[in-house]
């Protein structure tokens, strides 16, 4: 409603311009650059479009009047902007033209009337519309001078690819979440982004780890009659009141721009423990809450307040969209109690909402849960972890953790199952991985989006950028400022990231998106000459988190909550060393490639001296771009390609301690397995080479960023510069140990690890294949490749399983068959449950000890789904 207003005064003022100059004495007319008609009835999103189109011409001080019809235009240019359909000027343009019948379709189209230019901005809805006019008006932005306007303004014609796009924030600190959320402008501001970007959905999750607040949300915003004691310890009436209202001015706000919103209810009760973030003084005392904290609840009156507490919150709240909730025990809940209690949350959705959308967190999520869902005739989704709560590699990983294996948490578990009763929300939980560097790269976001209609999805979110700022504080404390004063180039945080942003938003719309939408963007920050530069160093850096996460991360640092790769040395090297990454069958551990280079074992894994090599090579990449875009930057030298370059140099060095303390990863599990010194003492070198990449890490960071990062618990918050006297204190421990060392068995004489002479494989094999894609239910499939090596093929290998992470994958051996260089194998039709599809890799090992596996992961999705014909 806002912005209809805005848009109703910007209309008046000009109409008042153009009737006043009309009147004046010696009056001659003035032909506008640009007509722009509208449409007589317009949506709030399609206002919307028009006031940043509005905008768009006032910033390049282009003269436009506002018609409504082609007829009454006078201008140079003509814009036509309105429904596909209907009676308005842009269907009647339309008619012959094809807009995809679908939610946010668009087009823009350029034609000729009356020997003048006509662009039409035409929607199936006012979405579609508005995205098309925020398309129109960033173009204009470009635009160099009046002479015209339009010039970098392209014909379009599209449809979203995923139907759902989400973006969602934490409020896992008090006065941080409310430094924002009664601040109207930076509401204003934030939503723009996402509009521009196109981002459809909002999730704010209430709860999570934060020491009782928002546990549960109901409080923060009203009592519930009936349930006099149960209240949030230090809130006044006028405060709900205050929250109630500004909660329905965002949905408001939101729904302006086409977006919806959805709430996560993500603790029922507050008992500590996990909920408490790992900050003691947030200790559940029972009968004691502290300000925070909501008092009066217990597992005699929780059933029957949260029926009560949710049938008011949907009417007091009667705007919203979604829900997200959660049924396992960081709920607060014990095991025993969450049957009952999930049950009973959704017989009160079904009475009191029966057509809201119900999304439910997948961990611990019960069958029986699932089932009566479904025969309550829920409209809901389930939400697993894309992969677990970090950002690994654009794909669902091949095989997760064995810790992980036989219940649901990291991923999809066993719930894809057929016939097919429910879709997924994919949540990348990026939040607990990439928070304070910039990030942005379209190959992985192209890759990841394709990933995410497995199962049929529309839907998808990642997290903010700085999601886990001021978790585990004290809720009175006063908010840090990442960049200190004298580097911050922005008015609000979130501004620093405009490129992931970009990148998670409108590819996810249009995975073709014209790459110009953010190669002008550089442009406009870093000048034409340093852009493409600073652009291909941050597309390169952004893989540097990725990759250590799939292929080196330690299992225990799996929580959002209790790890950080981007700064965490991850453990001293014992911990390290013990890590087998987050994708087991892509990635081989350390100890398996100390069983390689000890003769005991043959894989066509990855090894970790090979991610060394591509993690090293990057690095080198990224230096020499840096290198090159402080020599060109000229006098478009600002904060921004400072902070930029600080980032970038920081991630190179990143990924060179990671690719260095591989080989002291190695060297101490081949210690361990031959009780040779000479192991253990190759260890202390590459790790005094790793801490030595760390010091540069520190160097780069300089005194930009604060120095207490404070982003999570103890051991989260904090500087690299901490993690270095770590570093150094696990580097005496491990001294101190070579010299006491004494073998406890028989010692054998070790290897040299060494990193790999290449990145990756791909230049010692030769691999062609036409994917099996479906293949009829009850009948064996059979799976034929034709592969060759430079050294000659020792063995190929069929990898599958149902596509339910809950199982292994058997082996078939892949013969040679009578055609020269072909390999084939069948799996056997009562292998095959048709209860899920089928998944499978190829492995091939050569004669000189290399290994791949096809589909290579550096290309593409590395295994194929087989759709089974039911």
């Amino acid at each position: 409603m806002k912005n209809l207003l805005n848009f109703a005064k910007r209309a008046i003022l000009i109409t008042v311009l153009f009737i006043s100059t009309a009147n004046l004495p010696g009056y001659t007319a003035i032909v506008p650059q640009v007509s722009l008609v509208v449409d007589k009835t317009r949506g709030a999103p399609y206002a919307h479009g028009l006031t940043k189109l509005i905008d768009a011409f006032n910033s390049k001080h282009i003269t436009f009047e506002q018609v409504l019809s082609i007829n009454n235009a006078k201008g140079k240019w003509i814009i036509v902007t309105g429904l596909a359909s209907g009676d308005g000027a842009a269907a009647q343009l339309l008619k012959n033209y094809t807009v995809a019948r679908v939610s946010e379709a668009l087009t823009i189209h350029k034609t000729v009337q009356k020997n003048k230019t006509v662009w039409v901005i035409g929607g199936y809805d006012n979405k579609g519309v508005m995205y098309g006019l925020l398309d129109v008006a960033n173009r204009i932005g470009w635009s160099t001078g009046k002479v015209n306007p339009m010039q970098y303004v392209k014909e379009i014609t599209e449809k979203p690819d995923m139907k759902e796009r989400g973006l969602s924030i934490y409020t896992m600190n008090r006065a941080y979440w409310e430094s924002h959320f009664y601040n109207d402008a930076y509401w204003t501001r934030y939503l723009d982004m996402m509009a521009k970007n196109r981002f459809n959905m909002l999730e704010i999750m209430f709860g999570y780890e934060n020491g009782g607040f928002l546990a549960p949300c109901y409080p923060y915003f009203f009592n519930v009659d009936g349930f006099p004691n149960v209240k949030m310890a230090d809130i006044t009436p006028e405060q709900q009141q205050r929250n109630l209202t500004t909660m329905n001015h965002i949905i408001d706000m939101a729904h302006e721009r086409g977006i919806s919103v959805r709430l996560g209810i993500w603790d029922h009760i507050y008992k500590g423990g996990v909920q408490a973030g790992g900050n003691p003084n947030f200790a559940y005392k029972e009968g004691q809450p502290q300000p925070w904290q909501v008092g009066g609840l217990d597992a005699g009156n929780l059933k029957e307040y949260t029926k009560a507490a949710f049938d008011k919150f949907v009417k007091v709240i009667p705007k919203l969209d979604a829900i997200l909730f959660k049924d396992n025990n960081e709920g607060g809940l014990k095991d025993s109690e969450l049957l009952e209690f999930g049950l009973n949350f959704l017989r009160t959705v079904k009475e009191s909402a029966p057509n809201l959308q119900v999304d439910i967190h997948a961990k611990g999520l019960t069958d029986t849960l699932i089932h009566a869902a479904i025969n309550m005739g829920i409209k809901f989704r389930i939400a697993p972890k894309f992969w677990m709560e970090q950002m690994g590699l654009p794909y669902h990983p091949t095989h997760i953790n064995r810790e992980d294996q036989k219940n649901r948490r990291h991923g999809y578990a066993d719930m894809l199952t057929y016939p097919q009763q429910y879709k997924m929300l994919w949540k990348l939980w990026n939040g607990g991985t990439n928070r304070v560097f910039l990030w942005g790269d379209p190959e992985y976001t192209r890759r990841f989006i394709e990933s995410a209609h497995f199962y049929n999805s529309d839907a998808y979110e990642v997290y903010e950028p700085l999601a886990t700022k001021m978790e585990a504080q004290a809720h009175d404390a006063k908010p840090f400022e990442l960049l200190k004063p004298q580097y911050q180039y922005y008015d609000y945080e979130f501004e620093r990231y405009w490129n992931f942003f970009q990148m998670f938003g409108l590819i996810g719309y249009n995975p073709k998106t014209p790459t110009d939408t953010w190669d002008k963007e550089f442009e406009h920050r870093f000048g034409s000459k340093t852009a493409p530069i600073v652009e291909s160093a941050l597309h390169e850096a952004s893989w540097v988190m990725p990759r250590i996460i799939a292929s080196c991360y330690p299992y225990s640092f799996f929580p959002t909550t209790s790890a950080w790769p981007e700064k965490q040395r991850l453990g001293d090297l014992p911990l390290y060393a013990k890590a087998e990454g987050s994708d087991i069958q892509q990635f081989a551990s350390f100890d398996e490639e100390a069983q390689v280079l000890l003769g005991t074992l043959e894989t066509a894994k990855t090894l970790p001296s090979t991610s060394a090599a591509w993690l090293a090579h990057l690095s080198a990449d990224i230096n020499k771009k840096v290198e090159e875009a402080e020599k060109t930057i000229g006098t478009k030298n600002n904060k921004e390609f400072n902070s930029t370059m600080v980032d970038l140099k920081m991630l190179s060095n990143l990924a060179l301690y990671h690719s260095r303390r591989v080989g002291a990863a190695v060297s101490y599990c081949l210690f361990l397995r031959t009780q040779d010194a000479a192991a253990l003492d190759a260890a202390i070198a590459h790790e005094q080479n790793a801490i030595n990449a760390w010091q540069q890490i520190v160097n780069a960071a300089g005194d930009v960023y604060a120095d207490n990062i404070l982003i999570g618990s103890k051991n989260l918050s904090g500087h690299w510069s901490d993690e270095l006297v770590a570093l150094n204190k696990g580097l005496i421990k491990l001294q101190n140990q070579r010299k006491n060392f004494i073998a406890t068995g028989p010692v054998k004489q070790s290897p040299n690890y060494k990193v790999a002479a290449d990145a990756d494989n791909n230049k010692y094999f030769t691999v062609n294949h036409r994917p099996v894609l479906s293949a009829p239910v009850g009948k064996p499939i059979t799976i034929t490749v034709k592969a060759t090596a430079t050294a000659g093929i020792k063995w190929v290998r069929l990898r599958y399983r149902a596509v339910n992470q809950t199982k292994d994958y058997q082996t078939l051996q892949m013969l040679p068959t009578e055609q020269k260089d072909v390999y084939q194998a069948t799996i056997p039709a009562d292998q095959i449950n048709p209860k899920w599809n089928i998944m499978y890799l190829i492995e091939l090992f050569g004669n000189n000890n290399k290994g791949l596996i096809y589909p290579d992961l550096n290309k593409e999705t590395p295994y194929l789904v087989i759709d089974l014909l039911r």
